[in-house]
């Protein structure tokens, strides 16, 4: 058995995950010691591995949670994780991944990736905060996905627009979303909001 850098490679596609686990086996310096076509029931055996790299394909994440990459394996906080994309996900969401491989990438350009992904720290400094969301910051991005302005939310809670303005930096910070499209998703699948209250 390869002693190495532990490996855990998840995507729909049988070809791809077998194709780049064989890739792998050429790195003397990675083991692969598990690959999956299903998110589900691979994140249990995770816990076990505790992985130093996780290749993940972002369309296997449900797409609610596809901005909160990093908070659904929050408790492998040293497992770096590498998205495994065909060039069509979002930039946006890319950002939340330690690295990215295109499956169209030679064991050169991979290895190359690894290498990078092994020496980012598990925490940069642009990763969210994990502090919860304070109330007032809950009733600003409430205000926020009902389509309201700074100004009407300055209005509606009695406070400064400046004071409104602070809260969304927090409230940036803290979820790593900067989008009000993405914080109004946010909203409602933390239960802040109810769907149909969205304008």
């Amino acid at each position: 058995m390869k002693k190495g850098i532990k490996i855990v490679i998840a995507d729909p596609s049988v070809i791809i995950l077998n194709g780049l686990t064989v890739m792998l086996q050429e790195l003397t310096d990675y083991d692969v010691v598990l690959a999956s076509t299903d998110l589900h029931t691979l994140i249990p055996r995770m816990h076990i591995l505790n992985p130093d790299i996780l290749i993940v394909n972002p369309l296997m994440i449900d797409y609610g949670k596809r901005m909160m990459v990093r908070e659904l394996f929050s408790d492998l906080p040293h497992t770096r994780i590498v998205a495994l994309t065909n060039g069509f996900v979002e930039s946006q969401q890319l950002r939340q991944y330690h690295g990215i491989i295109e499956i169209t990438d030679d064991l050169q350009r991979i290895k190359s990736t690894l290498n990078q992904v092994r020496n980012v720290p598990t925490t940069p400094d642009d990763e969210p905060d994990i502090s919860p969301l304070s109330e007032r910051e809950k009733d600003v991005l409430v205000c926020l996905a009902k389509g309201q302005k700074n100004n009407e939310i300055a209005k509606n809670l009695h406070i400064s627009p400046h004071t409104v303005i602070t809260h969304r930096k927090n409230i940036v910070k803290k979820t790593g979303i900067k989008s009000v499209a993405a914080l109004t998703v946010y909203a409602i699948l933390n239960n802040l909001i109810d769907e149909k209250d969205v304008i």
